[in-house]
């Protein structure tokens, strides 16, 4: 393996949740960076079967703190994102495009999509929150994962309406972080 220094390596390695945050809010350019990082990331058939909701009403905020098994840097966090699994963009293409009548006129056999559709949609959520992570890294924006949002989805389906076929898959704080870098 080559000694040389890669920014992309030193990034990786060097990464730590963070779960404290300094009070400097993040510029809506920092903001666009880490989404559009989020939005480069490769996808199953270039489906780009997940959506990002950014998360900004503190209520909401407040109410995930406690949803997710209370973890207050929820809502202290400047930057919230829930990265979702959504088939439900494929379903609606199916119906507005007719693909069932269309199958059915050309004798071809009609296919959903299934289980393993869903499985490669959370791969592109989570593929999509990992490059926001690192975006937000070289940025000087630190992250934390919140799984949480995955153990209690009934309840966060319904708090955000999420359609039929649509998931919550992870939920990332983002925020510059408060204090010494010290890694343990």
């Amino acid at each position: 393996m080559s000694k040389e220094k890669n920014t992309t390596i030193d990034l990786i390695e060097s990464r730590r949740t963070i779960r404290s945050y300094s009070s400097k809010p993040l510029t809506q350019n920092e903001i666009d960076t880490i989404i559009r990082g989020a939005m480069r990331a490769p996808t199953a058939g270039n489906l780009m079967m997940y959506s990002i909701i950014q998360v900004s009403d503190q209520k909401l905020k407040d109410k995930l703190v406690k949803t997710c098994d209370n973890q207050p840097h929820i809502a202290k966090a400047p930057l919230v994102l829930l990265f979702l699994a959504d088939m439900q963009r494929w379903w609606d293409y199916f119906q507005v495009c007719k693909v069932e009548e269309k199958c059915n006129e050309i004798g071809k056999e009609f296919q959903t999509p299934q289980e393993s559709d869903l499985l490669l949609a959370c791969c592109d959520a989570l593929i999509a929150a990992q490059n926001s992570v690192i975006a937000a890294e070289a940025l000087g924006i630190g992250s934390c994962y919140i799984g949480d949002i995955m153990e209690n989805y009934e309840i966060h389906r319904e708090m955000f309406n999420l359609p039929r076929w649509v998931f919550p898959i992870t939920l990332l704080c983002y925020g510059y972080p408060k204090g010494d870098k010290i890694k343990i």
